[in-house]
C-alpha cells in the first residue's frame, strides 16, 4: 500500500470529500480522517491510501497546492 499525508484541510472536511478529490487519480483503499475527538471536525490533516505507487505519485503531482473549497 503507498499513503500520502493530506495537510492544510478546513475543519469542515469529511472522508468522503477526500475520497471524490482523490478518486481520479486511482484505487484509493482508504482514506483517514484525522478528527478532534471532543468536537468531532477535521484536525487539518488526513492520510488516503492507494494501490499502488503510480497511483499515489500522481495524486501528489495532481492536488499538490490545490485549493480545497
Amino acid at each position: 500500500d503507498y499513503t500520502v499525508r493530506v495537510s492544510n484541510l478546513p475543519e469542515e472536511a469529511t472522508e468522503t470529500d477526500i475520497q471524490e478529490l482523490f478518486k481520479p487519480f486511482g484505487r484509493v483503499m482508504r482514506v483517514f480522517l484525522a478528527k478532534d475527538k471532543t468536537k468531532n471536525v477535521s484536525r487539518g490533516f488526513a492520510f488516503v491510501t492507494f494501490a499502488n505507487k503510480d497511483d499515489a505519485q500522481r495524486a501528489i503531482w495532481g492536488v499538490n497546492y490545490y485549493g480545497y473549497h
